[in-house]
């Protein structure tokens, strides 16, 4: 059970450090699918963290273990922005986008 939520809270971490760096840098808004797939690879793999390690299945190769568990932390992510959208209501304005961010406005 635990093996689940690493996934899934890597996968949270993967969507917010995505947005963030999308959002400092214009140019990497275009290319937000293929940051999700370098961020969610290369937590996994600088983590050196498999799944099937975690719930005793054998695998043959370690590395391919490790592959294969961040390319499920990248699926996971499309469940994150699935529910941030229902959660406030906004559509996507492109492919896995949260819509538009608006910054913070003076209260007084």
């Amino acid at each position: 059970m635990y093996d689940f939520a690493i996934i899934a809270l890597l996968a949270l971490a993967v969507v917010k450090v995505v947005d963030f760096l999308s959002d400092s840098f214009a140019p990497l808004d275009r290319m937000r699918s293929v940051l999700t797939f370098l961020v969610g690879i290369g937590a996994v793999w600088t983590l050196d963290y498999s799944l099937f390690d975690g719930f005793a299945v054998t695998v043959r190769n370690h590395a391919a273990g490790v592959w294969m568990t961040g390319f499920m932390v990248c699926g996971a992510t499309v469940a994150w922005r699935a529910l941030f959208a229902y959660l406030t209501h906004d559509r996507a304005a492109s492919d896995e986008t949260l819509g538009s961010h608006t910054g913070l406005r003076r209260a007084a």
